[in-house]
């Protein structure tokens, strides 16, 4: 297979003209793979213009991936004059969730926002959740502040200090401060110093002063 090498060298020019041929003959794979190869300026320059069709086809065949550099495509403008915000919508909620890390996070920005379409704080929610759910840290953060404002779902703070606990634990230093002032000041739950110092650390290590100087006050 050129794209992987087998045999020998990868040969990029010769896969995308592969998949070139195999798009036309209305494989959804070889279309995911084209359209992506495209955007990515593997094998060749990159051609948003020329992407639209086959990840458009690809995404038509329920390949989620495709559907999402499709949003993404729109969402940043690389096609057109300016960002088309309901396209990216479009394509995003076909993404969702299917392609639940990134694209269900990027749908629930726009759900929040007002992006290409009115505010949905509940569907902002939901795919905020999904995202979570699929291992995405800032899906997790986004979602346990819909936790805790009650944006979109009913308050739940213990739901929250648990988001945000998740988020930390992968890397994500807001979610690790978040969590930190749940836990010293017992909200969602009973206050637990010695988590707040943890989740402060952590913050810390991840670059927020604050958190450095929050692990101090409560001391050992």
């Amino acid at each position: 297979m050129a794209i992987e090498g087998q045999g020998g060298t990868s040969d990029l020019p010769l896969a995308r003209r592969a998949y070139q041929q195999g798009c036309a003959k209305g494989v959804g794979e070889a279309c995911e793979n084209y359209g992506s190869m495209l955007i990515q300026g593997r094998g060749g320059a990159k051609d948003y213009a020329s992407a639209i069709a086959p990840l458009s086809a690809a995404c038509n065949a329920d390949f989620g991936t495709s559907c999402y550099d499709l949003g993404a495509t729109y969402f940043f403008g690389h096609v057109g004059s300016a960002p088309d915000y309901a396209k990216a919508r479009q394509y995003f909620t076909k993404a969702c969730p299917a392609y639940a890390a990134d694209g269900c996070y990027a749908l629930a920005i726009l759900q929040r926002d007002g992006g290409g379409g009115p505010v949905d704080a509940a569907g902002a929610a939901k795919s905020f959740k999904l995202s979570c759910d699929a291992g995405k840290s800032d899906g997790c953060l986004e979602y346990g502040v819909a936790q805790y404002n009650g944006a979109g779902i009913a308050q739940d703070l213990a739901g929250a200090r648990d988001s945000f606990g998740q988020a930390c634990n992968t890397g994500n230093a807001g979610a690790c401060m978040n969590a930190g002032i749940m836990a010293r000041d017992g909200q969602g739950g009973a206050a637990d110093p010695a988590a707040a110092k943890r989740y402060f650390g952590l913050g810390c290590k991840l670059g927020i002063q604050d958190g450095c100087s929050f692990e101090k006050e409560i001391g050992a």
